[in-house]
């Protein structure tokens, strides 16, 4: 295993909790509801979302009645949930600081798992489905929601796009980046058979990221994912200057004056148990 990314360390995530609420969780819920209907999470259920971040998806099965622990490795996410639930008031979630891949939870003791954008992070993917797969009742669910390949999201094709225009000499990565290591659909399926599940089914679904104006968008791009975040921080001020215009000028050139939408292709695996 090679050296973790940004993307792949808790304090990589710990700083930007409260810019990616504002920012992306809106967008990474349209696929959250989706894994919910495909799992039908209703009243009475027991669910864990792994990987939960600031609770898109917890805070819908809890509305949907659902008892909901919600756990991710970054402690500055889990405070930052907990912050919102004691806002909100929202009763029947429980978030906690807990690795995915090694998770101190009992065996057979959800009816429906989760991870929305999160498994795909861990160093050791395999074992993050086998500890879906463990802590979900016999006959249980599994849906697990990723990216897909570059090419089939425009909000991650201009972030991209834009940062190479600046700077044509940053070295790419020679394999997908951890955001879109599930992209390939055999690989995902697989993949997730290999943690235990009998069955797999997977659906592509896309959504559109809303945003007011195009220097929402840009904005946005400090806290969606930490190791390109950190790219565009190494930029010189010209440089960062040059990206956000980039960004600007794309989205201004190819929808004027508004509205304003990007959108984003991803897959979500589902597996029984």
């Amino acid at each position: 295993m090679g050296a973790l990314s940004l993307d792949q360390k808790p304090e990589g995530w710990s700083r930007f909790a409260k810019t990616y609420d504002n920012s992306f969780a809106s967008f990474t819920a349209l696929f959250a509801q989706e894994a919910l209907r495909l799992t039908n999470v209703r009243r009475g259920f027991r669910v864990i979302d792994v990987g939960a971040g600031t609770g898109a998806l917890a805070f819908l099965a809890a509305e949907a009645g659902a008892e909901v622990l919600a756990v991710d490795f970054s402690k500055g996410m889990i405070d930052f949930l907990n912050f919102k639930i004691n806002q909100i008031g929202l009763k029947h979630i429980t978030a906690m600081v807990m690795d995915g891949q090694a998770m101190d939870v009992e065996n057979d003791s959800f009816d429906a798992a989760f991870s929305i954008f999160g498994l795909c992070f861990f160093p050791d993917r395999i074992a993050g489905f086998r500890e879906l797969h463990r802590v979900i009742k016999p006959g249980g669910l599994a849906a697990v929601v990723n990216w897909c390949s570059l090419e089939h999201s425009e909000f991650l094709k201009l972030f991209v796009g834009a940062i190479m225009k600046v700077d044509p000499n940053m070295p790419l990565p020679k394999t997908p980046p951890p955001g879109l290591s599930l992209g390939d659909p055999e690989l995902f399926k697989t993949e997730m058979k290999a943690g235990g599940f009998d069955r797999v089914n997977l659906f592509t679904v896309r959504h559109i990221w809303t945003f007011s104006d195009p220097e929402f968008a840009y904005d946005s791009t400090v806290g969606i994912l930490p190791a390109f975040t950190q790219r565009i921080e190494a930029l010189d001020q010209e440089k960062r200057e040059a990206f956000r215009s980039a960004i600007i000028n794309a989205i201004r050139q190819k929808q004027g004056d508004g509205p304003y939408g990007l959108e984003g292709q991803a897959h979500i695996a589902v597996g029984k148990k």
